[in-house]
Order: C-alpha cells, then sequence, then structure tokens
C-alpha cells in the first residue's frame, strides 16, 4: 500500500504501525501514527494518532467516517506518551469502534502491549532535528541563525539577527521567508514592528532579505531602537556574509 511506504512500518498481531513525521495543511507538525489492518483482502487505515505541536488530535477510521478527537493540551503534556497510554490494552476496542469489529477480534493485546516501546521509540525517532547553520555565523558583532519555521498557518526559511546589547543577547530584527504572508520585523521581542511583503512583486523573499539587508543594516538595527549597536557596524563585512546566510536560508527547507 503506498499509504505505508512512508516512514516506518512495525507489524504485531495482524496489525501494521506506521510511523512518520508529519507536515499537515493547517501548518501543524509532529509525529504520526498510522495503525493499519486487512479488511477484506485490502489493508485499512483504522487509528491514528497525530501527535501535532499545536492540536495533537487522533482519529478513529480516518478515511472513512473519520472521527476526530482532540487531545486537551492542558492535561496532555506530551502526546506520545498518552497515545501509548490509550492503546495500552484497548486496541481491540479501539479498532471495535472504527468500525471494524471482526478484526477486533483477532486483536493480541499482550503482543501490542510488548511491542509499544518499539512504536514509542519510532515515533520519538521521527521528529528531525532542528535545521542549523554550518557553524556559527557572525559578522562585526552580529549573529546570524536560520530556522525552518511552521506557524498555524504558514511555514518557511526565517532568519534571526541578534546582536548584544547591555551584555546580553536580542532578537534585533527577523525575516520569515513565508510560503503565504512573507513579512519582516524590527525588534521582534519588544515593539515588534511586523512589515508584509507584496508578494505580487516579491516572488523570491529570500532574494528580496539580502538585498534589504545589503548596505542597510546600520539603519535597519537604527529603525529597530538599537542606535548605540547601529554606530558601530561594518557594513562590508556584512554584506560579506550574506551568500552564506542566503545559502543557509535555502539549505533549511525540507527535501521531498
Amino acid at each position: 500500500m503506498a499509504e505505508q511506504q512512508q516512514g516506518l512500518t512495525i507489524g504485531v498481531s495482524g496489525l501494521h504501525f506506521n510511523v512518520r513525521y508529519a507536515n499537515a495543511s493547517t501548518g501543524d507538525r509532529g509525529p504520526s501514527l498510522r495503525i493499519f489492518g486487512d479488511v477484506d483482502g485490502k489493508l485499512v487505515q483504522l487509528l491514528r494518532f497525530d501527535c501535532f505541536e499545536h492540536e495533537p488530535h487522533f482519529h478513529y477510521d480516518p478515511d472513512g467516517k473519520n472521527n476526530l478527537v482532540c487531545m486537551d493540551k492542558a492535561n496532555v503534556s506530551d502526546p506520545i506518551a498518552w497515545s501509548m497510554d490509550y492503546l495500552r490494552g484497548h486496541v481491540a476496542s479501539l479498532v471495535r469502534i472504527a468500525g471494524y469489529g471482526t478484526l477486533a477480534e483477532q486483536v493480541d493485546e499482550g503482543m501490542i502491549t510488548a511491542a509499544l516501546p518499539t512504536v514509542e521509540k519510532a515515533l520519538r525517532d521521527s521528529v528531525p532535528a532542528p535545521a542549523v547553520m554550518p557553524g556559527r555565523l557572525e559578522a562585526s558583532g552580529l549573529c546570524f541563525e536560520v530556522e525552518y519555521r511552521n506557524t498555524r498557518t504558514d511555514r518557511g526559511p526565517s532568519l534571526q539577527v541578534l546582536g548584544e546589547v547591555d551584555g546580553k543577547p536580542v532578537q534585533l530584527l527577523r525575516f520569515d521567508c513565508f510560503e503565504h504572508e512573507p513579512h519582516f520585523h524590527y525588534d521582534p521581542d519588544g515593539t515588534n514592528n511586523r512589515i508584509f511583503l507584496n508578494t505580487t512583486r516579491v516572488p523570491d523573499p529570500i532574494v528580496w532579505s539580502m538585498d534589504y539587508l545589503r548596505g542597510n543594516f546600520a539603519s535597519l538595527i537604527r529603525i529597530a531602537g538599537y542606535g548605540r549597536l547601529a554606530d558601530r557596524l561594518d557594513e562590508a563585512a556584512l554584506a560579506g556574509i550574506l551568500p552564506g546566510v542566503e545559502k543557509a536560508l535555502r539549505d533549511s527547507v525540507p527535501r521531498g
């Protein structure tokens, strides 16, 4: 089944536990466990547990009636641990609720319980390491940090420009080169003046951001409210590091 060709599949008691890291169309993301069983000679998705960052939830019969139940984040600090506890000793009941009573009768709860630690490890191992830059890019007293961000509504490469103010690292500027609403921030953790790019005129937010920074660091950081730091900047040194920053932004985009 094509659905099962993604991620890692663990077979136990006639069921198939398929684990992968999912990026949802809603902007949410996280480990996902899909439980398949053989129904009339075809693999059917019986249950799915989406251990997502923002709205963790699970499904009965995802490809059929798709009864979706949200986890209570106030009481569920670890959706993976919660899902394992919910499954332990109850798989037959859950499969029956999903509408597959005949299959539920064949479930061996002991075998499944014994396999759950392996399933849990696979779920935790599915989480990708955070995107980091090759080393720490610094120039003229500023630090450039890149990550690929997923918000509830958007996603894309993000650049933070940090500097030291009164002995503490401060985020001076941030450029969110997102798919739908690319924008940038002055003083994101303070006044947070956010400005959206005109997508009809900006086909590539990364290129636009590099052009906006080149030769203008002092002006932009002064606008952000950090005049003394702006006065110490070497524009030539900062322009020289921008090709490396651009490469890190592009490399942060997940492949596939």
